[in-house]
């Protein structure tokens, strides 16, 4: 125990005892203007900076990949109504876990912290380390491909530097890293309004394209399906965040109503957003300099602005991706803490440093995975294994609806979705996982079988999460408890 500055004694591990989520549960709090805050800003992320190249190489044709954003956005709003069913079925906050642990129990529970936490966290960090450094690379040095720059060791070292600040400033302070996220926010907001400004300021003077029809066209469209479902990789990539209701949704106001009717909207508007976004890029940049750019938004804001433009958007996209990164600092650590918490995983992760109410050991973990992958994974095998492992468990989510929906003593719910809907959407998960498998575009059929072993290697370690003598390591936590008390003895030690 430890002896607060008012002389009352508190928990040297915080959340040690019984977890209560009845106040919060209870709070109902968040209306329907703030459901579709956030999930818009969830859905509306760094995606349609760094993705449309990628769109359009699968699909080889302006007109179709518009087609290619408002279908990811389709599948993303059915998604989003079939998750608004769960929710209704399943009170309470916490997402896909809660439905998970439910339906399929404690072993596939266990298996999606795991993932999460091992896999798709750190691949989404390093996906935006990476984005950071083309954007900035590319500007200082405009006219070479990030590709084949000469020190190809400056990505994964950039990558760490980025990570190891992050997770400094995360467990230093919380209010400090969610001002920051706030500020970075407001940037990639900037970004998305620049690029449409930018646009119609190109096309509204001499120098717009006279060739708007050709790029607009389905002409040359791929019939290559393999292609054609890469393509829709960025697009599904850009819209994650359609199920971030689902993780408050114990706090939302008469979720019956507000639910569908939030996501309904926000993601409509995130379709708009993404759409005229690629009609921008699309009026400014010729087709073959879009689907050879690493940097869109970078070559747009040139063609507009010159350097000036060039800076202006760069800042917004690195701004954007930081935002992101700090995001999964914080949702990771949080995830990991939590599960830690519940018995899910080792409980000495749910070590909390007291004097700054960090989840210290959980943030530090996160970082040494990040660090791991920025060293050892390429873009393709990033992409792959954060739509593996997403789709895999929403999948499981999907059927999660079916299955409740036939339960006898289940809740029916007030709102519910055609039993269509979650049959359509757990073929389409099993269509987009095994897609890597059919194509030979890049190294995305070898990231698939990467994605498999690493699952295979967290499998039997699911298993073992549910064993108490596995998740206590009662050894560990008392050696940290010692550490806090080293740590609070000099005075706080930052």
């Amino acid at each position: 125990m430890e002896l607060a500055k008012n002389g009352e004694q508190t928990p040297l591990l915080e959340g040690s005892g019984p977890r209560d989520s009845g106040e919060v549960e209870g709070s109902k709090k968040i209306n329907l203007l703030s459901c579709i805050s956030v999930a818009l800003s969830m859905m509306t992320g760094v995606g349609i900076f760094i993705f449309p190249n990628l769109v359009l190489q699968g699909v080889n044709s302006g007109g179709a990949s518009l087609l290619v954003w408002t279908g990811a956005g389709g599948v993303a709003l059915l998604g989003g109504l079939a998750y608004a069913e769960l929710a209704l079925t399943l009170p309470g906050s916490g997402g896909e876990l809660v439905y998970v642990l439910e339906v399929f129990g404690a072993v596939p529970a266990n298996l999606f912290v795991l993932t999460s936490a091992f896999i798709k966290y750190p691949a989404i960090t390093i996906i935006m380390t990476r984005s950071v450094f083309t954007y900035s690379a590319q500007f200082i040095d405009s006219g070479i491909s990030v590709s084949s720059y000469p020190y190809p060791q400056l990505t994964s070292v950039t990558g760490i530097v980025i990570i190891v600040i992050s997770c400094g400033i995360a467990v230093v302070s919380t209010k400090v890293t969610t001002s920051l996220l706030n500020a970075f926010n407001i940037c990639k907001l900037s970004g998305i309004a620049g690029i449409l400004g930018f646009a119609i300021y190109v096309a509204a003077t001499d120098h717009g394209a006279h060739d708007l029809g050709e790029r607009f066209s389905m002409a040359n469209t791929s019939h290559d399906v393999p292609a054609i479902l890469v393509g829709l990789f960025g697009a599904i990539a850009s819209y994650e965040g359609w199920n971030s209701l689902n993780l408050v949704a114990g706090e939302v106001h008469d979720p019956a109503s507000t639910m569908p009717a939030a996501i309904i909207m926000a993601t409509l508007l995130a379709i708009v957003l993404y759409v005229l976004c690629n009609v921008a890029y699309l009026t400014v940049l010729p087709l073959e300099v879009m689907k050879r750019s690493s940097a869109v938004a970078l070559d747009l804001g040139y063609i507009a602005f010159g350097r000036y433009g060039e800076l202006f958007l760069t800042i917004c996209v690195v701004a954007s991706c930081l935002a992101t990164i700090l995001a999964m600092v914080l949702c990771n650590s949080r995830l990991i803490q939590s599960a830690a918490r519940d018995g899910q995983v080792p409980r000495v992760l749910r070590f909390t440093w007291i004097s700054r109410q960090t989840p210290l050991f959980a943030i530090i973990l996160h970082g040494l995975v990040c660090c791991i992958f920025s060293l050892i994974t390429t873009l393709d095998a990033l992409v792959t294994m954060t739509v593996f492992v997403s789709w895999l468990f929403y999948a499981f989510c999907f059927v999660a609806v079916v299955v409740l929906r036939l339960r006898k003593n289940a809740k029916k719910p007030s709102f519910y979705v055609p039993l269509v809907v979650p049959i359509f959407l757990v073929l389409f998960s099993v269509l987009l996982m095994i897609c890597p498998v059919t194509t030979t575009i890049g190294n995305y059929r070898s990231s698939f079988y990467i994605t498999l072993i690493l699952l295979a290697v967290l499998t039997p370690l699911s298993f073992l999460c549910t064993m108490k003598r596995f998740t206590d390591l009662s050894i560990i936590t008392e050696t940290t408890v010692k550490l806090d008390r080293i740590v609070e003895s000099w005075g706080g030690f930052v």
